[in-house]
C-alpha cells in the first residue's frame, strides 16, 4: 500500500505557531520576572516587586500569555492523535493542560495583584497576595508537568509524530513533578527548588520551540505543490 503524502492541516499551523511563540514569551517573560534573592522571605519578595512594578507586571503577563499560547500547541496535538492508547493519554494530558493553564494564570493575576500593592507601599496585602500565589503555583505546577507527562506518553506510544518528541516532554514532565512539584506544596520556597524549576522549565520551552519549528517546517513542506 503507498502511503499517502501528508497534505497539511490548519490547527497544526497554529499549532506549531503556539509552541514556538510560547517557547519565546516564556524565556523572555522569565528573564524580566523579578527575583529574590530568598523567596521564602516574603517581605523581601514584596522589596523585589516594588522596585520595578511595571517590568514585573510585563514579566508576569508574559508568563501568562506563554502557558495560553502552549494550550494552542497542545490543542493541535491533542487533535491529530486521533486513535489507539496515544489519543487516550494524549486527551487526558490535554485536559489536564487546560486546567493547569487555568491555575496558571490564576497565579500570575495574584502575582500582578501583589505588584499593584507593593508598589502602593500596601506591604501587608502584598506579602498575603505572594504567600497565595506561592502556594497556587506548587499545585499548578504539579498539575501542569503532570499533564506533559501524559501528553508525551500520548506522543511516544503514536505514530503522528517523531519518538525524539514524545519520550523528553514525558520525561521533563515526571522529573518536574517529582523533583519540584510535590515538594514546593509542602516546602516552604528555597534557592534549590528555584534553580531545579528554572532547568525544567527551560528544557521545557526549548522542546516547545523544537517541536513548534518542526511542525511548522512540516506544514510548509506540506503547502508547497508536488
Amino acid at each position: 500500500m503507498v502511503q499517502q503524502a501528508y497534505k497539511g492541516d490548519v490547527l497544526q499551523r497554529i499549532a506549531g505557531v503556539g509552541f514556538i511563540i510560547s517557547a519565546i514569551v516564556s524565556i523572555a517573560a522569565n528573564i524580566l520576572a523579578p527575583r529574590p534573592e530568598d523567596r521564602g522571605d516574603v517581605a523581601l519578595s514584596v522589596a523585589k516587586l516594588a522596585e520595578n512594578p511595571d517590568t514585573a507586571k510585563l514579566a508576569f503577563f508574559g508568563i501568562a500569555l506563554g502557558i495560553w499560547f502552549s494550550v494552542m500547541g497542545f490543542a493541535g496535538v491533542y487533535r491529530s492523535i486521533a486513535s489507539g492508547a496515544g489519543s487516550a493519554w494524549s486527551r487526558l494530558g490535554f485536559y489536564g493542560v487546560l486546567v493547569s493553564a487555568a491555575l496558571m494564570t490564576v497565579f500570575c493575576a495574584v502575582l500582578i495583584g501583589a505588584t499593584t500593592a507593593a508598589g502602593n507601599g500596601a506591604a501587608v496585602p502584598a506579602s498575603t497576595l505572594v504567600i497565595a500565589a506561592n502556594s497556587i503555583f506548587g499545585v499548578a505546577a504539579t498539575a501542569f508537568w503532570m499533564a506533559l507527562a501524559f501528553v508525551g506518553l500520548g506522543i511516544a506510544v503514536s505514530d503522528v509524530y517523531p519518538k525524539w518528541a514524545g519520550l523528553p516532554l514525558l520525561i521533563i514532565g515526571v522529573v518536574t513533578v517529582v523533583g519540584y512539584g510535590i515538594p514546593s506544596v509542602f516546602l516552604d520556597p528555597s534557592k534549590a527548588l528555584d534553580f531545579i524549576f528554572a532547568g525544567l522549565a527551560l528544557l521545557t520551552s526549548i522542546w516547545s520551540l523544537v517541536v513548534g519549528l518542526w511542525i511548522t517546517r512540516r506544514e510548509i513542506r506540506a503547502m508547497q505543490p508536488a
